[in-house]
């Protein structure tokens, strides 16, 4: 078997010849999985060494550094959705373990997930980000966070009236994720603009400087 083979439980993976017998025998694979290194060549003495390894990678530990910031947070049996760092679909998993030793340069500890069947595209040794959901609550009105834009000291948004976009001032609270809670400022219902944002307040800035002068 070659380094990236994948094998099944029971396949062989290479033949030995004893120096006392020379009688021949078949290493077979013991677990399912990816030949991940091979030491062994024709013709070479085993000497006692490693020939071969194998990697289930149908099971995957991912380790989150997590910083002292957020350590109070992040425990046990959170849930967690983990992102490969070159994109593609997050994978969900639970926070199964947090190590008690700090890494003493940045001062962060490990949690880890274990993941069944993760795929492909977590491979060992690749990097990835999390997001740990610590807590979970309902508010009666949220925004979008990219349409939240800062307007002459105020937390605004674009709402969409008839064929007019009027700024709505608003009073905002608790955040998470891409969301914002509204306490004042917008009823349920009404229209706002959710992206692009920016270029809707550049157009009104513009108006107010040419009425200033």
């Amino acid at each position: 078997a070659r380094v990236g083979d994948r094998v099944k439980k029971g396949d062989p993976l290479l033949t030995i010849e004893s120096n006392e017998s020379l009688n021949r025998y078949t290493i077979k694979a013991p677990i399912a999985g990816v030949v991940t290194q091979r030491d062994a060549n024709a013709g070479e003495q085993t000497d006692g060494r490693l020939l071969m390894t194998l990697t289930d990678t149908s099971s995957v530990w991912v380790d989150l550094a997590v910083f002292p910031v957020e350590r109070s947070r992040v425990v046990p049996d959170l849930p967690v959705s983990i992102t490969p760092a070159l994109g593609g679909q997050p994978v969900e998993g639970v926070i199964a373990m947090i190590e008690t030793d700090a890494d003493p340069h940045d001062q962060s500890v490990i949690a880890r997930v274990e993941l069944e069947g993760a795929g492909p595209q977590l491979l060992p040794g690749t990097f990835v980000t999390a997001e740990v959901k610590a807590g979970e609550y309902r508010v009666p009105l949220a925004v979008r966070r990219t349409a939240v834009q800062s307007f002459r000291e105020h937390q605004v948004v674009y709402a969409l009236v008839g064929a007019v976009y009027e700024v709505r001032m608003l009073e905002l609270g608790r955040a998470a994720g891409d969301w914002v809670e509204v306490l004042d400022g917008l009823a349920s219902g009404d229209r706002y603009v959710t992206r692009n944002s920016h270029l809707i307040k550049a157009d009104i800035e513009k108006l107010g400087a040419s009425h200033d002068h």
